[in-house]
């Protein structure tokens, strides 16, 4: 039997046994059942033993996370300049009132969208990444003021202006290389 990966576990009210690899180090979380005894955890964390690992790789690649400094500062001005035309651009596109625009470090989603204030907060993350990538964002978000969930009338409009936006969500997901 191969090595069984290190895990951090904790036992919860909860029904069924969870499995999680945080980033941005790597370190496996496993939530289990209070009645599910150690060697049965552990036979599930061994059984997952190569999804922790293809999780752990993925993570490995990715670039370190941005900390609070002159970085961060100096992608949150890039971004005010250079997001605002991309998303007048693409309002127009799709139809939609221009939003408000925010920027912040998020760790664990790309961006969101208010669809009741019309409000998109992108990741300053992104000012990191292939332009291509924060424009695949940027047009997710604004189809989020056209329908609010993710459901096919919300990916026949991203099919519909950005074809190729499954690519590139896997690109920036790191699924793929870009």
């Amino acid at each position: 039997m191969d090595q069984l990966p290190a895990y951090t576990l904790t036992r919860k009210h909860i029904k069924t046994l969870r499995l999680t690899v945080k980033a941005p180090g790597g370190e496996v979380m496993v939530s289990a059942p209070r009645h599910v005894p150690d060697a049965a955890i552990a036979a599930f964390v061994a059984d997952k033993a190569a999804w922790i690992q293809k999780h752990k790789d993925r993570l490995a690649n990715q670039p370190r996370p941005l900390e609070p400094g002159p970085e961060t500062e100096a992608l949150r001005r890039h971004m005010k300049e250079t997001v605002p035309p991309l998303v007048t651009y693409w309002a127009q596109r799709l139809g939609v009132p221009m939003p408000q625009l925010a920027f912040r470090r998020m760790t664990t989603r790309w961006g969101t969208c208010n669809t009741r204030t019309k409000r998109i907060t992108l990741n300053l993350e992104l000012g990191r990444r292939d332009p291509q990538l924060l424009e695949y964002l940027v047009v997710h978000e604004l189809a989020h003021l056209i329908e609010a969930s993710h459901n096919a009338r919300f990916y026949a409009v991203m099919d519909a202006h950005l074809p190729d936006w499954r690519i590139r969500r896997r690109v920036l997901n790191g699924a793929a290389r870009s």
